[in-house]
């Protein structure tokens, strides 16, 4: 029974550092032994390294390449073989450096290779027992759990890549964008990094810190549908001409709607332009009405415009554009948000 709780957990999420927080929890746990270790195959280096461990930092450890020829977790990927000692620091095998590294001694060790049918994925490592040694038994659960892992693993690395290909594709329309409106070149970069940066001064992160990455990427996206007599005129615009230009975040909605991936982006690139007063567009959304992430991202959006030069002015200066950001807070911009956006760098 706890295995399948095991498999039920690692497939109910592709967030990579969640599942392997989750691995050396659970075999520690299922084990009973003091640390657990996950090595993962690099095989642009050929070599392991360390993707996760309970015995030390990991972030210290993965600095550690760690041999296929000179270690015992080398042995267990290269031979797809299980091993089990239980007095690790006599066999000339063991890897010293890495336990020497972050001062953990490692007296027995499970070992079992992560395989995908004939693909290595890695290594699972169960160090010191603590009552007893390890045993056949413990060997067959680990390679149990690490043969789900290695599924999940696979699953999430795949999905972070599909993602970048995605971050890749968006901020590539950002610069089609930008390219087109050379007034505003740059503009889509700058502001989805501080508008990052503002939303984690606010405490947003995992898939919504995503999700507002990718709507303020795409903020501007409806503009494409803006023609050029309108989006690239160099004076004021008429009245009518308003009208059209206002249109951008409704044209925004209707092309991101279908596309599901990007759906959970939407309320950046569609409520952007409303105001807590109710006086901006294209809903004239009240208060709480509009979404926290475009009450968010209107601030950045406010704060690059009018500290970057246009040809009908010269930029403001932090100060004046700060000062206005706070004349602005309540009715215009979110007080919470703009608190926050004055502890931050600009």
């Amino acid at each position: 029974m706890r295995l399948l709780e095991i498999s039920i957990a690692l497939n109910s999420t592709l967030d990579l550092d969640k599942i392997l927080t989750y691995i050396i929890q659970t075999a520690a746990e299922v084990l009973e032994c003091e640390a657990v270790s996950i090595l993962l195959y690099d095989p642009v280096k050929s070599d392991l390294f360390f993707a996760a461990s309970s015995a030390s930092d990991p972030i210290q450890l993965s600095e550690i390449p760690v041999p296929l020829k000179k270690s015992l977790a080398g042995k267990i990927f290269l031979e797809n073989t299980p091993l089990i000692l239980n007095n690790v620091e006599k066999d000339p095998r063991h890897f010293a450096v890495a336990a020497q590294h972050v001062n953990f001694h490692t007296h027995s060790m499970l070992g079992v290779p992560m395989r995908i049918q004939n693909q290595g994925v890695g290594v699972l490592e169960a160090l010191n027992k603590r009552k007893g040694v390890f045993t056949s038994a413990d060997e067959k659960i680990l390679s149990i759990i690490a043969s789900q892992a290695a599924v999940a693993i696979r699953n999430a690395r795949q999905m972070k890549e599909l993602e970048l290909a995605y971050d890749t594709t968006l901020e590539g329309w950002s610069n089609i964008l930008d390219l087109r409106d050379e007034e505003t070149e740059g503009h889509t970069i700058r502001v989805a990094k501080l508008t990052i940066q503002l939303a984690n001064e606010l405490g947003i992160s995992g898939e919504e810190l995503t999700h507002i990455h990718h709507g303020a990427l795409l903020h501007d996206i409806g503009k494409m549908a803006i023609p050029d007599r309108v989006l690239l005129k160099p004076g004021p615009l008429t009245k009518d001409e308003w009208e059209i230009m206002r249109q951008h975040p409704v044209f925004a909605y209707n092309f991101l709607l279908p596309i599901t991936y990007l759906r959970p982006a939407i309320d950046i690139p569609y409520c952007h332009h409303e105001k807590l007063d109710g006086k901006g567009y294209p809903r004239g959304l009240k208060g709480s009405e509009i979404p926290f992430s475009a009450r968010v991202f209107a601030v950045v959006d406010v704060w690059d415009a009018l500290t970057s030069n246009r040809p009908y002015r010269t930029a403001w200066s932090k100060e004046q554009t700060l000062d206005y950001i706070r004349e602005k807070a309540g009715t215009h911009f979110d007080p919470r948000v703009v608190e926050a956006f004055l502890d931050i760098d600009h």
